[in-house]
């Protein structure tokens, strides 16, 4: 195994350190917007994701609303980790290649 690689692969274990570390956070979009409801209108969240192609919608009531946008924040970051892990998983393979080719 090459030097480069194995930096590779510990650089990949930190990043999936932290995948783990990280505790209920979601992905989607956080839409506030409002309703009519009984004849008033009524502020309404809700959670909007793509699953299989299919937009997928979770009600978010006002007293759990902090803890989803906490949730979402964490949710970005973790999508900047993934983001990262694929990039060094490219990385590798194409070390690889080069190895094998030689």
């Amino acid at each position: 195994m090459l030097k480069k690689e194995k930096d590779l692969l510990i650089k990949k274990g930190e990043l999936l350190d932290k995948l783990t570390k990280n505790e209920n956070w979601i992905t989607g979009s956080i839409i506030e917007t409002t309703r009519v409801q009984s004849g008033k209108k009524q502020a309404f969240t809700y959670l909007s994701r793509s699953l299989e192609g299919k937009t997928k919608t979770t009600y978010i009531s006002k007293e759990q609303l902090n803890e989803f946008k906490k949730a979402r924040a964490l949710g970005s970051n973790i999508q900047i980790i993934l983001n990262e892990i694929i990039e060094l998983n490219i990385q590798i393979l194409k070390l690889k290649k080069a190895v094998d080719s030689e």
